[in-house]
């Protein structure tokens, strides 16, 4: 520790100010530190720099360093180690700084009340395969936290019978003074008289019991949209808990699940679907029926299909998201051979082997070809 340059660390010359110091390590503070960094070397960078902090933010510290390069005032080393235990120990006035350090990432609001979010809610919805491709509206009833209504949240009988806080003057929160090593720091509370609600309830609401806040049983309509895929999540906003103080409320959020096509499989928003056929249609061509959203479908076989070919129904898959386009549906034919052969059958395929001769077979004729060189 005694051999670290602190101000370099900091990025400031050895002649810099309290306030010079104090604003070097809040930018690099906020900059490095692993809630708001994910890197790797973060947490490392953070240490540094908290422990040059430490030294530089303290002015018995920072003359011991100055003159002997060690925070203790011995020349031979032995200096301490500042770890995160000290960081945010209580009287390091470290903590002043980290409140307007995550103020700026929602973390806080210094100078007004902090506004309180409820919590989410999550449930599961099952759709069939064309419920998700179509979509559909669908009522869900779930067990929430709401509002109560009768005193519009303030716990209060009518929503009139309370006071504004004498200690906190209505804004939920308090200041108080702080003596610590490196002076007064001002710090910031949730006021404890009113519980952060920044009332005082003289009577209470009858059908909340003072609370502000009910459990009910809610009935909502979910519009799902068409295109939806399974483990994919709707989120209906303000459908979730209501804070238990004044706030906004959570979301509804709504885990899909999407039944499997009989036929038909789904990859992203194209159809696929393998058609196993007689051998002999792919050979003389024809037509068959296959399921498409919008009902059956004529496929039309060309004569001499060979198996493993793909066609492709354009405009006939899913709809995309919110978009008016859709995917398209691709059928690969599959040749299939029949499970045994007759004496009459197997004469006539015979008969028919006989008609066609190897370089009636491209690809067959090029193997040969090749295993002969």
């Amino acid at each position: 520790m005694a051999n670290k340059d602190y101000y370099s660390i900091l990025g400031v010359d050895k002649g810099a100010s309290d306030d010079e110091i104090k604003s070097a390590y809040r930018r690099l503070a906020k900059k490095y530190h692993p809630d708001l960094n994910k890197t790797p070397e973060a947490a490392a960078k953070f240490k540094e720099i908290n422990e040059a902090y430490q030294v530089l933010g303290d002015p018995q510290k920072k003359a011991n360093y100055d003159q002997f390069g060690s925070a203790e005032g011995n020349p031979f080393g032995g200096g301490g180690q500042g770890g995160f235990g000290d960081f945010f120990g209580g009287g390091g006035g470290f903590g002043d700084i980290f409140s307007d350090i995550f103020s700026a990432f929602g973390g806080g609001r210094s100078g007004g009340r902090t506004v309180a979010r409820g919590q989410d809610i999550d449930i599961s919805m099952n759709l069939s395969f064309e419920e998700a491709c179509f979509g559909v509206e669908k009522t869900v009833t779930v067990g929430k936290i709401e509002r109560c209504s009768a005193c519009n949240g303030t716990g209060a009988k009518n929503g009139r019978e309370f006071t504004t806080c004498s200690s906190c003057q209505g804004t939920g929160r308090v200041r108080f003074q702080q003596n610590t090593m490196f002076g007064t720091t001002i710090r910031e509370s949730v006021c404890p008289k009113c519980e952060g609600s920044g009332k005082i309830v003289k009577e209470k609401c009858d059908s909340c019991s003072g609370k502000g806040y009910k459990r009910v049983q809610k009935t909502i309509s979910i519009k799902v949209p068409a295109g939806i895929d399974d483990g994919q999540t709707l989120r209906v906003r303000g459908e979730g808990n209501a804070p238990t103080r004044e706030g906004i409320n959570g979301d509804l959020n709504v885990h899909i699940s999407v039944a499997q096509h009989s036929i038909l499989t789904r990859k992203g928003n194209d159809l696929y679907m393998d058609l196993y056929l007689p051998f002999t249609t792919t050979l003389l061509g024809g037509k068959v029926e296959i399921p498409t959203l919008n009902g059956n479908y004529s496929l039309t076989i060309p004569e001499l299909t060979a198996s493993g070919t793909m066609m492709r129904l354009k405009g006939r898959g899913v709809k995309l998201l919110n978009k008016d386009k859709y995917g398209d549906l691709l059928v690969t034919i599959k040749a299939e051979c029949p499970k045994s052969l007759g004496k009459e059958g197997k004469a006539l395929l015979q008969k028919l082997a006989e008609n066609y001769g190897e370089g009636d077979f491209a690809k067959y004729s090029t193997y040969l070809k090749k295993m002969k060189k």
